[in-house]
């Protein structure tokens, strides 16, 4: 590809890379505290829940086999009518902002949620109200990964890593290149989980509002992606 057009793909990829970032750091946060605090499982992490369902099995342990069962077909779900909503529209679509911004609108309103009844139970749920937490939380994570899959960006993920992190080093092993973008968003979702775990340490009632707030700034970074581009000139 030739310098120009590479700069101009960069550029084009920017602002969704932007608004990916914001929805990666709210992941790392989120795992986080539903990890310390909806019983050990995972709300993007589905991989992991699959091991957790194994090793409840193994065990056994009922209060784990629910709470990774529940987030398993929550994600799922979340996946389903995310799915559904975006359907096939891609960036540069003309209503596919405003079908991002309804599965985006619809993750943030569960998250306030979230947040009302975490700080309800003090940040302690328990029983039935942790397992329905866990299944809400990961529905809205299953939402936000179909609606990522639509910006156009190949082996963009903004709720499970292994695929990057597997990229990343691939390509500086084969190409000697660095995908800083994708660097990037690991380092978002490590700093993501650190500030979910010290919110949890030091504000426990208060922990959900860090990535309730993330999806309020993803929700504002994508109105500009909403203004298409004019068409330019072709001599």
């Amino acid at each position: 590809m030739p310098a120009g057009a590479a700069s101009r793909t960069g550029r084009a990829h920017l602002g969704p890379l932007v608004l990916a970032t914001a929805l990666t750091v709210a992941t790392g946060a989120t795992n986080a505290i539903s990890f310390i605090g909806l019983g050990g499982v995972f709300t993007s992490v589905m991989t992991g829940n699959l091991v957790l369902l194994g090793l409840s099995a193994g065990r056994p342990d009922a209060a784990l086999a629910a709470g990774a069962a529940g987030a398993i077909a929550g994600f799922a779900a979340g996946v389903l009518a995310g799915g559904r909503i975006v359907g096939p529209s891609a960036r540069g679509h003309p209503g596919w902002a405003v079908r991002v911004a309804v599965v985006l609108g619809c993750e943030l309103v569960l998250f306030a949620l979230f947040l009302g009844a975490w700080a309800a139970a003090g940040g302690r749920p328990a029983g039935d109200e942790r397992l329905v937490l866990a299944v809400v939380a990961a529905f809205a994570m299953g939402a936000q990964s179909a609606a990522v899959r639509t910006f156009g960006i190949p082996g963009l993920s903004t709720t499970f890593f292994t695929g990057t992190l597997t990229g990343v080093l691939a390509g500086l092993v084969t190409g000697g290149r660095v995908l800083w973008d994708r660097v990037v968003l690991l380092a978002g979702l490590v700093a993501g989980a650190a500030g979910g775990g010290w919110l949890v340490l030091h504000a426990l009632a208060a922990a959900p509002a860090l990535p309730t707030a993330l999806l309020a700034l993803a929700l504002a970074a994508l109105r500009p992606l909403a203004v298409r581009p004019r068409p330019g000139r072709s001599r």
